[in-house]
């Protein structure tokens, strides 16, 4: 018997130890231990002052299988449970109800607040619901605590572990760069399933995707869409938008479009809404385009700013085409600063004329147009420009007009970036930095130069230009207390619509102009009531401009005549001269013109002088009558000009040589 009983003991010892040692060692780590799993939690998006623009939050979902709410399991009234767990769920009670006649597992509600999910697990253990009947979940929700730059930031669809799939905007473009993934480890429990120990610290921080820290800023983003939505709604427009870019850097400060959208409920807005315009949409620029075909002419030495231009009093016929001018913007011969500043379309075209196609087309390339600027944005156009042998008979006094060619706005902003900040066109961007979940740097993007476009003193002239356009031209209602802008309006008639008139409004920019930073362009499409550009467009983006020197901390450097002063005795106020203006002459006296150009002799000479004859090139070298003598309206006045004459220097070369100088 003895034996016997060892014998089994034995046996036993060998099937526990040996035989099934790994299933009971299996057993016991279940027993002793529980799986623990860390939900993935999607990375943030900041501004770039570190201020959230989409974050994540935890949130419950609660998951019922419904066979334990009908007999033989419970006995309850569905209708009853439906009406009081519907409000917490934010659900109609039809729709729970609909959901406990379905069989098998259903959500009865999915990211619901940590509370109300509580609550509704009271309700219905109230109703003596057994546990195994429903349960917790839990997931992640995607928050855009600020409601800004929807386009830009895209938004988000579920997944297991809630919203972590980007699909539209940086969400998309960075999606796997942003998703966290589940992990899953094991931790010591009581014998009532209690964890007794913490979740280590690693397996926390490898379930949170990177964060993206952006070149936007907030509150100029803000200002911005506040600013293009306030136009769209006073000119009843089809849509609108704005871009603010960094001139140096290409650093996107903000890029507002509208009709906008709340990406937390992108599935209630129409498709179109969601479109991001300020990539997608190609413009005809209309006159902003007039900046370009100036740079080009100045660039190439075609034309200086003082050549004289016949605009034929604001009607002409150029190859063919019957051109004319705004009402009141009617000139006849004057330098191509003026032409520029009231926006004649006939002396802009006339002067064109002097280009060569490829060299023309060259230039718009260079300038990035018919090509993607290669932001860090899905979905960008490339907009329209044809190829030298796609021009057409009217291609030449269409395109410097800005029509036959179609620019999306962050082109155009990108290439106005290159007129002032010395010639260089920046590839913008808008991801500034990626960050892991300590905060540690793990991609930073630098400035890209894309091609140097201009020469830095065709880029001086053009910043004189666009100053002498704001200050004395079309845009003065974009000018900017205590700042130097420049600009370009554009007022284009749209020409695919036949069957009535349809424009676009806007207004492309920088400033401070003698030292730029920022370029802003606006558009507002289709406006009502008012439709040109001075009205519509330039005081929209003077609003942007004034709040991104606010938050830029830019020093205000000039102080107007209607400004108070009194607080800053050192500023005195600021009259600009750019380009000659006539001066204030004692009557009947003859100026002295000797060493002036053609353009600042024509300034330079009473308006009311009617028998003027000019001899010769170059600068004036001999006059008729001679310097004070008297004159009147009759009187034979004649200039000879010669190359070889000095150069006078006039109040325009005394302001430039005081103006702040910029190494480039």
């Amino acid at each position: 018997m003895f034996c016997l009983l060892a014998g089994l003991v034995g046996a036993r010892l060998y099937m526990l130890q040996v035989a099934s040692h790994e299933r009971f060692l299996e057993r016991a780590s279940n027993q002793q231990t529980k799986r623990v799993v860390v939900q993935a939690e999607r990375g943030d998006i900041l501004d770039r002052n570190g201020r959230p623009l989409a974050t994540s939050t935890g949130t419950l979902s609660i998951y019922v299988d419904t066979k334990y709410f009908k007999a033989p399991h419970a006995d309850v009234d569905l209708d009853a449970v439906a009406e009081q767990v519907a409000y917490y769920c934010n659900l109609d009670p039809e729709t729970i109800s609909a959901r406990f006649e379905r069989n098998g597992v259903v959500p009865l509600g999915r990211q619901l607040d940590p509370q109300a999910a509580q609550r509704v697990g009271q309700l219905l253990d109230e109703y003596e619901i057994t546990r195994r009947g429903f349960w917790f979940h839990r997931e992640s929700k995607r928050l855009y605590p600020r409601h800004l730059a929807p386009h830009v930031i895209g938004f988000t669809g579920t997944d297991g572990d809630g919203d972590n799939v980007g699909l539209g905007g940086l969400e998309l473009k960075y999606n796997d760069t942003m998703m966290g993934r589940r992990v899953e480890t094991t931790a010591s429990r009581s014998a009532i399933s209690q964890v007794l120990q913490p979740v280590h610290q690693e397996d926390i921080l490898a379930a949170r995707g990177h964060s993206l820290i952006l070149t936007l800023d907030a509150a100029i983003q803000e200002t911005a869409e506040n600013a293009v939505a306030d136009a769209a709604a006073e000119f009843e427009a089809d849509a609108a938008g704005a871009v603010v870019i960094d001139v140096m850097t290409g650093e996107v400060l903000a890029l507002a479009s509208w009709p906008t959208f709340d990406n937390s409920e992108q599935g209630n807005y129409p498709a179109d809404y969601r479109r991001n315009r300020i990539l997608t949409d190609p413009l005809e620029t209309g006159s902003v385009a007039k900046l370009f075909t100036a740079a080009i002419l100045l660039d190439t030495g075609k034309i200086s700013i003082d050549t004289l231009v016949d605009c034929e009093g604001g009607r002409a016929v150029v190859d063919g085409r019957r051109l004319t001018d705004s009402p009141g913007h009617y000139l006849d011969v004057v330098p191509f600063y003026e032409v520029i500043r009231h926006s004649s379309n006939v002396g802009t075209v006339k002067a064109a004329q002097v280009l060569e196609n490829n060299e023309w087309y060259a230039y718009l390339r260079a300038f990035g147009f018919g090509e993607s600027t290669g932001i860090d944005l899905g979905g960008e156009g490339v907009g329209l420009l044809y190829p030298v042998s796609r021009w057409t008979k009217f291609s030449r006094t269409s395109l410097p007009m800005g029509y036959e060619m179609a620019l999306t706005p962050v082109q155009i902003c990108s290439a106005i970036g290159s007129l002032v900040n010395g010639g260089d066109l920046m590839q913008p961007y808008i991801v500034k930095e990626i960050r892991d979940s300590r905060g540690n740097v793990v991609e930073r993007f630098e400035p890209t130069v894309r091609r140097h476009v201009i020469r830095p003193s065709t880029s001086e002239l053009m910043r004189r230009l666009m100053e002498d356009v704001v200050l004395n031209g079309t845009g003065k209602k974009a000018q900017v207390p205590g700042f130097r802008v420049g600009g370009k309006t554009g007022t284009t008639v749209k020409s695919h619509i036949h069957t009535h008139k349809e424009y676009i409004a806007s207004f492309g920019g920088a400033l401070p102009i003698q030292d730029p930073k920022i370029a802003v362009y606006v558009f507002v499409d289709n406006p009502h009531g008012k439709h040109y550009a001075s009205e519509v467009a330039a005081p929209v983006f003077q609003k942007i401009a004034r709040s991104a020197t606010l938050q830029l901390g830019l020093v205000p450097t000039e102080f107007r005549a209607e400004d108070d002063i009194a607080s800053s005795p050192d500023l005195a106020p600021f009259q600009p001269l750019l380009f000659p203006q006539a001066t204030a002459l004692e009557a009947g006296t003859m100026p002295n013109l000797a060493g002036l150009s053609m353009a600042e002799v024509r300034s330079q000479l009473p308006a009311q002088l009617e028998r003027v004859r000019f001899i010769g090139s170059g600068r004036a070298a001999d006059q008729t009558p001679p310097a004070g003598q008297s004159i009147d309206s009759n009187s034979d006045v004649i200039v000879v000009f010669s190359p070889d004459a000095p150069r006078a220097l006039t109040p325009a070369d005394a302001l430039v040589a005081q103006s702040p100088r910029r190494n480039f």
